[in-house]
C-alpha cells in the first residue's frame, strides 16, 4: 500500500453563518488525514470553533471554547479522551507535532463555529490516498 500526498483542501468562507457546517475536505475514499488546521476572525467571539470529521460513518469533533480571533488551531488526538471530547492545540510545541492518524474508506472533514459575529472561517487539510 502506497499513500500519496494530495494537493491540500482548504476553506475560506465570508461571514460564515452560525451553526452551519462548511466543507472543509469532501468525502473520499480511502483517505489519510495528515493534519487540519482552523481559524476564525471574528468581531463579537463565537463559541464554539469546531472541526467534525466524519470516517467511516463515526463523527469526531475537535472543539475550541473561547477562540482567538485569526488564532491558528491544530488538530491533536488526546488518547485518554473520547472521541467526542477532543480538542486544538493552539502552539507549534514538540507535543503539537506529535503524529496522528485519522484514515479510512470515506472521510469528510467541515468546520462550524456557534454564535458570535465572524468575518471569516478558513481550514486547511493536508491529506495522502491511495491511488
Amino acid at each position: 500500500m502506497i499513500w500519496q500526498q494530495q494537493a491540500d483542501a482548504t476553506l475560506s468562507q465570508d461571514n460564515p453563518v452560525s451553526a452551519t457546517l462548511y466543507t472543509v475536505f469532501a468525502a473520499a475514499r480511502n483517505v489519510r488525514i495528515i493534519s487540519v488546521n482552523v481559524s476564525v476572525t471574528w468581531t463579537v467571539q463565537p463559541t464554539p470553533l469546531e472541526i467534525v470529521l466524519t470516517i467511516d460513518g463515526q463523527t469526531i469533533i475537535h472543539a475550541q471554547t473561547n477562540p482567538t480571533s485569526a488564532g491558528n488551531y491544530m488538530i491533536r488526538r488526546k488518547g485518554n479522551a473520547a472521541e467526542s471530547a477532543q480538542v486544538f492545540q493552539t502552539d507549534d510545541t514538540e507535543d503539537s507535532r506529535k503524529a496522528f492518524v485519522y484514515e479510512g474508506r470515506t472521510v469528510k472533514v467541515e468546520a462550524r463555529t456557534t454564535g458570535g459575529t465572524t468575518s471569516n472561517l478558513s481550514a486547511r487539510v493536508k491529506h495522502a490516498k491511495i491511488p
